[in-house]
């Protein structure tokens, strides 16, 4: 079953584990800076005075988050897997981690910056245009000095909903984790799951468009995933990961950066064209299947007794 596998930048390791560690809601990623929810989870984030929550955090964390103690689950280990849910777990340039040290240096390179730029940085930027229907949010929005901007978008796994009712929501999920962290819980209990085909679908979705805007900015976009959904990608879609394996950026293309979270040295490099020239690999083939199966898979299951209607055309 899914659970609840770091909280604030610690691992959980066993019932008790993590006892007092984490009373300012500190996140390691960002200068130890409250952690801010990951951006994008605020229905998981627990009220400040409510319990059984509330003594387990100093009081400053419920005053700098509006009332509430923001939800610091990382990552969830799922099927012997281990999915970072927040993208400050994968990436945050709002912080100088050492655990995100060659993924930070690693990404600077590719987007052309060198020694002594001064690079200025925003985040969360709105992308919108009325006249070409354009609206996209940027993660990062990096520019130095004039040049064309280079757009940094981090891509992490998003959890399905979950039961309420039945506590595998990620409100209930954190607050499990933290008990069981704390030593109240003898036995962990299910956390969300995590849904790889919705996050899969919004990276393809928007992949060669904000690629494609950045290039013919003159900038560069450089998109930046776990290892473990490019091996989802690699299993399950028609793109010849592999062959997109490329010692450095390459200009007018798609490029993604992979790097692991259980071995944050392990970073990888994929560069191709959108569209295949010459029957080279190409990103396009991100929204191709893998193989086609048999009709028979389909026919198979059409038989008088599953039919629910029969008519004769007039």
């Amino acid at each position: 079953m899914p659970v609840v596998h770091e909280l604030f930048g610690e691992e959980v390791t066993e019932s008790g584990s993590l006892l007092g560690k984490f009373r300012n809601a500190e996140c390691p990623y960002m200068n130890d800076k409250q952690c801010d929810g990951g951006g994008n989870r605020d229905m998981a984030r627990w009220p400040a005075n409510a319990q059984p929550l509330a003594s387990f955090f100093e009081k400053q964390v419920g005053v700098q988050s509006s009332g509430y103690i923001p939800c610091g689950v990382c990552s969830v280990a799922m099927a012997n897997q281990t999915w970072a849910i927040c993208p400050r777990r994968l990436l945050t340039l709002e912080g100088e981690s050492q655990a995100q040290k060659k993924l930070r240096e690693r990404i600077l390179s590719v987007a052309g910056f060198v020694s002594g730029d001064r690079i200025r940085v925003w985040s969360e930027i709105s992308l919108r245009d009325s006249d070409t229907n354009m609206n996209y949010r940027l993660d990062y929005v990096l520019v130095n000095d004039g040049k064309p901007p280079v757009i940094i978008e981090v891509m992490t796994a998003s959890t399905s909903g979950g039961n309420k009712s039945e506590r595998t929501d990620i409100q209930s999920a954190f607050c499990d984790g933290v008990l069981y962290s704390q030593g109240l819980l003898n036995e962990r209990r299910q956390s969300p799951g995590v849904n790889v085909r919705q996050v899969w679908a919004r990276m393809a979705s928007q992949i060669i468009v904000k690629s494609q805007v950045a290039n013919a900015w003159g900038g560069r976009t450089i998109w930046v995933i776990q290892d473990a959904l490019l091996n989802y990608i690699r299993s399950n879609t028609g793109l010849r990961v592999d062959d997109l394996h490329s010692p450095d950026w390459q200009a007018g293309e798609v490029n993604v950066i992979a790097s692991s979270i259980g071995c944050p040295s392990d970073i990888k490099l994929y560069s191709g064209p959108v569209q295949s020239k010459n029957g080279e690999a190409c990103w396009a083939e991100l929204l191709n299947t893998p193989a086609i199966p048999r009709v028979g898979i389909l026919t198979d299951k059409l038989n008088n007794r599953n039919r629910i209607a029969e008519f004769t055309v007039k």
